[in-house]
């Protein structure tokens, strides 16, 4: 059974503080963009590393570039910015909101060249997935808009956006990108927006894993089996009502992502919790070549320390519902 993380992974650690120095070095005007490059360079091939050896098969890059989920596409899209800040739903984090100048542009390569970076450093050791922002939370979070005439047409054009992205990733050797939709968890009143921009991210020409963290998505699976979703990230965890969505994997057809370890609480979880999880979804899924283990959302909510923890309890979950010890 085959593990993957989620979302961002902890930038820095109390032995590995080089990211931080360069970025006050760099706000002292002591260090320029060239310098910064290699920083966030030396960082990424850093968190791949400790992601790859403590024996997670599918990693992302990290995401240890990125400001905030938004941030890469508000920074890169033309007629995009960044703008005020505001809280990232229920945690005690911030982004900055995007604001929407125009019709929104992309040359599909926004993550490209980081994708590429990270893909040569970890030399085979795990299979490199990508991720993007969702399209629905991309739209929804957007502090002002001067083009778009509503919700429904400032989100489809994001996927619009975003399917040019995949398809960059893609022609790089992405075969899996994570769509990061919070949004959707939160308001699962738009599940039919969401629909229609999935389905015009299906122009991307990859798998598509769909993350709806940070709240219950059991009311809405059976209407997210739709290409080019062929995974789906399913919350087991974090909040009392989580569990129920567990009850009704019978309804989705594709492979699960299971989120058996809560990366938002620093409490570890213990075999018998992660294989009680493992067990009813199995139950379900009738298949364990259709479940994947994995954290809730992005490991960068915990210190460092507990979130190496919380991989080493990833990964034996999974030897665990091999039969191998730990």
């Amino acid at each position: 059974m085959n593990t993957t993380v989620v979302g961002a992974y902890p930038k820095i650690s109390d032995e590995h503080q080089e990211l931080r120095r360069a970025l006050h070095k760099a706000d002292r005007g002591e260090l320029d963009d060239a310098g910064l490059a290699v920083a966030f360079d030396e960082a990424t091939e850093w968190a791949i590393g400790e992601l790859a050896d403590v024996g997670i098969d599918v990693i992302n890059d990290g995401q240890i570039r990125w400001d905030d989920l938004l941030a890469p596409f508000a920074k890169a899209w033309r007629n995009c910015e960044r703008g005020p800040l505001e809280r990232f739903y229920d945690n005690n984090t911030y982004f900055r909101q995007p604001i929407i100048k125009g019709p929104i542009e992309t040359d599909g390569q926004t993550l490209v060249r980081d994708f590429t970076f990270a893909d040569g450093k970890l030399r085979g050791r795990a299979h490199l997935k990508a991720a993007v922002c969702g399209p629905l939370t991309f739209a929804t979070l957007t502090a002002e808009d001067d083009h778009y005439k509503d919700l429904e047409t400032r989100t489809l054009a994001i996927a619009d956006a975003l399917a040019k992205e995949l398809a960059g990733l893609g022609a790089a050797g992405a075969k899996i990108v994570d769509v990061e939709e919070p949004a959707l968890a939160a308001h699962p009143e738009l599940i039919d927006l969401e629909r229609a921009a999935l389905a015009r991210l299906a122009k991307g020409g990859v798998t598509v894993a769909l993350y709806p963290y940070f709240f219950p998505i059991d009311k809405i699976i059976e209407k997210l089996d739709v290409p080019p979703v062929g995974i789906l990230g399913v919350d087991a965890r974090s909040r009392e009502t989580s569990p129920k969505a567990i009850e009704r994997l019978g309804a989705w057809k594709g492979t699960v992502s299971l989120g058996v370890i809560d990366a938002r609480n620093t409490r570890i979880e213990t075999p018998r919790e992660t294989g009680e999880l493992v067990d009813a979804a199995l139950k379900q899924l009738r298949d364990e070549r259709r479940l994947i283990l994995s954290t809730t959302t992005g490991l960068e909510y915990l210190p460092h320390d507990v979130a190496t923890k919380k991989l080493n309890a990833l990964v034996d979950a999974a030897r665990a519902a091999k039969g191998v010890p730990a």
